[in-house]
């Protein structure tokens, strides 16, 4: 079962997603002061307004994220823009805040939550 930030669990996204085998490391805004070490996640999929991954534990609906995901054969021109090189060894970073809006217990992995995540800002470092 769905559970919606609105609480309808109705398919409400407005971009296409993009299935990715990758993680994602992420950390609850309020845990950052707290030095709570950084949480993994497999990312499921992702677009240009936020993604999915699936968490050990459910997160509480309105939680702030922080997550920092690292994609290998992309580099991250001076000017911000993303170039694909396909190099392994070229890793582009992206540091994101978002907001959970859904969680479901897995259907593929019973013990693991999968995590809808709206993104609501970029970090800069």
């Amino acid at each position: 079962m769905i559970i919606a930030q609105d609480g309808s669990g109705e398919e409400r996204r407005q971009e296409q997603r993009v299935g990715k085998d990758l993680f994602v490391r992420f950390t609850r805004l309020e845990d950052l002061t707290a030095d709570v070490p950084s949480q993994e996640g497999q990312l499921l999929d992702i677009s240009g307004g936020g993604l999915c991954f699936l968490a050990e534990e459910a997160m509480p609906l309105g939680s702030q994220l922080v997550m920092i995901l690292e994609f290998p054969g992309w580099h991250v021109a001076a000017d911000g823009k993303w170039v694909a090189t396909k190099v392994d060894e070229d890793v582009g970073v992206l540091r994101v805040v978002g907001m959970v809006s859904w969680v479901a217990i897995s259907r593929t992995d019973p013990g693991r939550y999968e995590t809808g995540v709206c993104f609501s800002g970029m970090v800069t470092v």
